[in-house]
């Protein structure tokens, strides 16, 4: 079968009714018994990519009937665009050497992801084991500061984030529970629920969204300076010097900053109790200490809050050292440390909860 492509092929012009035409052909009972479609062009015509447009569209017409396309009548320009179009669409012959090739990729790309991050956590490591021999270029004026200023510097959005998370709780439970004439027990509700789990989840999350975004901020300037070349200039080790006070700070602080948002959660309910629900002081204190009778609940939520300050710690600082070589990577890089950063908080805290579910802790 051979067709000729007349007139201007531009843009401008409207081609709306060919390509309905060619829609009745190659899809009428004519075309059944055609093995080839030759399709030709002027030389001198004028044209320009809607014409690849409308043959690439042809091509795959053609390919899905086993029809031959021939182009041999066509002028080399449009043939070399045409090849290069199909190099970018060809797909696989082969559907599951594709998905090999995929699932390869992805493999790949995943060690790439994951085995600089686990190098990095090494060398925390043994910056960490330097520490006690005396062997390490941390300055303990630096830790002083960093333990201020992730924990003291802080507390008041740890004050109001925990305090209203456990006056919302206890609000919320106290709806429910006096439908079953259960009031009191919004004191044991709120009280397991904060030592167990939101304390260290809020106060991970506020790190992670403040400290963690401001060492990959501060770390990722510094590269952005050449700060960082010009300490290994001088002999000093990045890790021992910048990143291992900035983890070890938030790693201490962190639990310490949880027994705090504890309190304070378990102070927000208390405030619901004793002026919404006329509970008296001692009352809520009481039925607080019974539900809290066995430490492991607090010893739980402790263990936790560790693993998300190491989390923030190491994640932050390892995004600020890989951060790009301009402000727009230095953003990018900040804001992937707090995605990542409570990304991995979540998937600790389920791991943590399944391990304890099932060795018989819960």
């Amino acid at each position: 079968m051979m067709c000729e492509l007349l007139g201007s092929w531009t843009i401008l012009e409207s081609h709306e009714q060919i390509l309905s035409k060619w829609t009745k052909v190659i899809s009428s009972e004519k075309c059944s018994k055609v093995t080839a479609c030759s399709f030709s062009f002027p030389d001198n015509g004028n044209w320009d990519s809607s014409l690849i447009v409308f043959l690439n569209q042809v091509i795959g017409d053609l390919e899905d009937r086993s029809i031959v396309f021939d182009r041999s009548c066509l002028p080399l320009n449009i043939c070399k665009l045409l090849d290069f179009k199909r190099i970018s669409l060809r797909a696989s012959p082969d559907q599951a050497n594709d998905t090999k090739n995929r699932a390869g990729i992805f493999i790949y790309l995943t060690g790439v992801k994951l085995i600089p991050f686990f190098t990095f956590w090494g060398k925390w490591w043994i910056a960490l084991y330097k520490l006690p021999l005396g062997r390490s270029h941390m300055r303990m004026d630096d830790f002083l500061r960093l333990c201020r200023d992730c924990g003291a510097m802080g507390l008041p959005i740890i004050t109001l984030i925990s305090f209203l998370t456990g006056l919302t709780m206890a609000f919320v439970g106290s709806v429910q529970l006096q439908k079953f004439n259960a009031t009191i027990y919004v004191a044991d509700l709120v009280s397991l629920a904060m030592v167990r789990e939101m304390g260290a989840l809020m106060v991970a999350i506020v790190l992670a969204g403040r400290t963690g975004a401001s060492y990959a901020a501060e770390l990722g300037s510094m590269k952005l300076n050449e700060e960082i070349d010009s300490l290994r200039t001088f002999g000093l080790s990045v890790m021992e010097f910048l990143i291992l006070p900035r983890v070890l700070a938030i790693l201490i602080m962190t639990p310490l900053l949880t027994l705090y948002a504890d309190v304070v959660g378990i102070l927000g309910g208390l405030t619901v109790g004793v002026q919404i629900m006329d509970f008296s002081i001692s009352h809520y204190m009481e039925q607080t200490q019974s539900a809290l009778v066995e430490m492991w609940e607090v010893y739980s939520g402790l263990c936790k809050s560790v693993a998300f300050g190491l989390i923030v710690g190491l994640v932050g600082c390892y995004k600020g050292l890989n951060a790009g070589s301009n402000s727009s990577e230095l953003g990018k890089a900040v804001t992937s440390s707090v995605v990542l950063s409570i990304t991995l908080i979540v998937i600790c805290d389920a791991l943590f909860e399944t391990t304890f579910s099932l060795v018989g802790l819960r």
